[in-house]
């Protein structure tokens, strides 16, 4: 029978690496940045935070201001097909829009590393086909989504 254990940013970090996932922590921030997801076009940020009672996983990705209304009409069915995955807009006065993707385990009964590695697996894969859907969707600002893709023809009025 699996061990179940409290959780601390030790036995976190330990389990992290027993699981195989690549994992940093900056020194700026107290979450242990995953670096799967953060490595993906348009993602700014993708951690791990252990609470008292729980661990949160979000993953901040930045938006193109154009498309900011058409992701939230994108909201609810997002949200309905990705039922552990709360999916929100996020609009700062000082920044770009961003899209913040967050899952929550809830460790305060203790957990086991088997556990861990399935509720960062399933989060893992659904915030990879979410993201691969906002880009699908031309939702994310990439590096290249300033260039047209072909010349522009003038319009007459």
């Amino acid at each position: 029978m699996p061990h179940i254990q409290f959780i601390n940013s030790d036995s976190l970090l330990k389990w992290l690496k027993d699981l195989e996932v690549d994992h940093y922590l900056c020194g700026q921030c107290q979450g242990v940045h995953i670096a799967d997801l953060q490595s993906q076009e348009g993602v700014l940020e993708s951690r791990v935070f252990l609470e008292q009672e729980c661990l949160i996983f979000t993953t901040e990705v930045e938006l193109r201001a154009s498309a900011l209304l058409n992701l939230v009409a994108e909201l609810p069915r997002l949200n309905g097909a990705y039922a552990n995955i709360k999916t929100f807009a996020d609009l700062a006065d000082d920044g770009a829009p961003r899209v913040i993707m967050c899952d929550t385990l809830w460790v305060s009964a203790g957990v086991t590393k088997e556990q861990l590695g399935v509720f960062l697996r399933n989060a893992l894969e659904a915030k990879q086909d979410i993201l691969r859907e906002c880009l699908d969707c031309g939702f994310i600002a990439t590096a290249d989504a300033g260039a047209p893709s072909a010349p522009m023809e003038r319009a007459l009025h």
